[in-house]
């Protein structure tokens, strides 16, 4: 209550030295058309903007505990490829009620899921229904009840722009998103129509305007149906700079993420020609850019262009697959924090904190038992090893992924 007390006490102060100072400024150019986006600093005259940029000048310069007190901030969460191949889902069968079960797959690395303000990662399977064969590579269906396991889990946002988009079809898309909506789940990257394509994704937290927008270099050769190019949203650069421009220009976002679904295959490096695509992007407005399709991390990169800044995730890797080969049986999950100053209507983005994740796959005489593990929280319980029953061969691996991941991930960092 003090603390709210002295910086009303301060404000006040402001306006009081903005108006009482000296009145040169009354006299000053024509002000600027102001947005009126602020409800504290909406209303005034026409002199009152001068006077509002006066009090946004001193509030600048003069009172960094202010300026704190009027910071608002979010964090997401992006983890990457979630696949389901056909031993996951058999290991989630339950027989006693014919349903699937994915849940135990999510237990350890639910909090960590679940400490961001929203979540999201690339859903890379179809929801396509029982009426289609269950099945996994090369075209995937996975059980419908994954979404509502991946809602519990923590996640609020799936990508599902990726080339396994049409294993399915049209019918596919559109079921897929069906299953997702009735889990509770919002989706971006794909649509059932050209208005919510244009409308990639919004949400509104912590009186910040987020949109979201995701796009697939491909989907396998399965060309999109004539007339419906709105299902699939593929890399255009031209669309996607148009994309970012509406979302700032027009639909008042405050930061736009960008998901891109690239790359080549099990590379730990990402190519020339992705660098200076993001490049281009981040130029364009993107405040985040988060990588997927290689099934390995690659590295991050804040860039600095001659428009803007930003992040750049080029892979995040697999969070969940049947994948086993070495850096395919691991994944990141990455925090970013986007802070809004209320005043100034400023908007910025910084990397918060990084958890690698290592797969856990074990046979005992039956389905294999999956559990995604968070490697470092791990690596300093030794008892929470003992109870997952991990094996000296698989302590070992929790090693080696926190270094590999430390080792790749910071390689373009400054």
């Amino acid at each position: 209550m003090v603390r709210k007390v002295f910086l009303l006490v301060t404000l006040c102060a402001f306006i009081l030295l903005a108006v009482l100072g000296p009145l040169s400024f009354l006299t000053a150019e024509t002000p600027p058309v102001a947005t009126n986006k602020h409800p504290r600093l909406s209303g005034y005259t026409p002199g009152g903007f001068i006077l509002e940029n006066r009090i946004k000048d001193l509030y600048a310069k003069r009172s960094p505990l202010l300026q704190e007190y009027f910071t608002t901030e979010v964090t997401v969460a992006a983890a990457g490829d979630i696949m389901v191949h056909s031993p996951q889902f058999h290991s989630a069968f339950a027989p006693e009620t014919g349903t699937y079960d994915f849940s135990r797959h999510f237990m350890e690395i639910s909090p960590y899921l679940q400490q961001a303000d929203l979540t999201v990662a690339n859903l890379e399977t179809t929801l396509t229904g029982p009426a289609y064969a269950y099945s996994g590579y090369p075209r995937f269906n996975s059980p419908p009840e994954l979404a509502g396991n991946l809602r519990e889990a923590g996640f609020d946002l799936l990508f599902t722009a990726n080339n396994h988009s049409l294993d399915y079809g049209e019918t596919g898309v559109l079921n897929t998103i069906a299953h997702l909506e009735e889990a509770g789940l919002d989706f971006v990257g794909t649509a059932r129509n050209p208005e919510e394509r244009a409308d990639g994704y919004r949400v509104n937290l912590q009186q910040i305007e987020l949109a979201f927008f995701a796009y697939t270099y491909g989907t396998n050769g399965i060309p999109v149906p004539r007339g419906k190019d709105y299902l699939v949203c593929l890399i255009d650069e031209g669309q996607i700079v148009a994309d970012i421009q509406r979302a700032k220009e027009n639909q008042g976002a405050d930061a736009v993420i960008i998901a891109l679904h690239w790359g080549q295959e099990y590379q730990r490096l990402p190519t020339p020609q992705q660098r200076q695509l993001a490049r281009r992007l981040i130029d364009a407005g993107a405040d985040v850019i988060v990588g997927t399709h290689p099934h390995v991390i690659q590295p991050v990169e804040w860039m600095e262009t001659e428009h803007h800044q930003g992040l750049v995730f080029y892979s995040l890797g697999n969070f969940i697959s049947n994948q086993r080969n070495r850096y395919r049986d691991s994944g990141i999950i990455v925090y970013f924090t986007i802070k809004k100053d209320l005043v100034l209507q400023q908007t910025t983005v910084s990397l918060a904190h990084m958890e690698p994740t290592w797969v856990l796959r074990k046979n005992q005489l039956g389905p294999d038992r999956y559990a995604i593990l968070p490697v470092n929280p791990l690596l300093l319980q030794e008892e929470k090893m003992e109870a997952i029953d991990l094996s000296g061969q698989e302590t070992q691996r929790l090693r080696e992924v926190k270094e590999e991941t430390e080792d790749i991930f910071w390689r373009y960092w400054e």
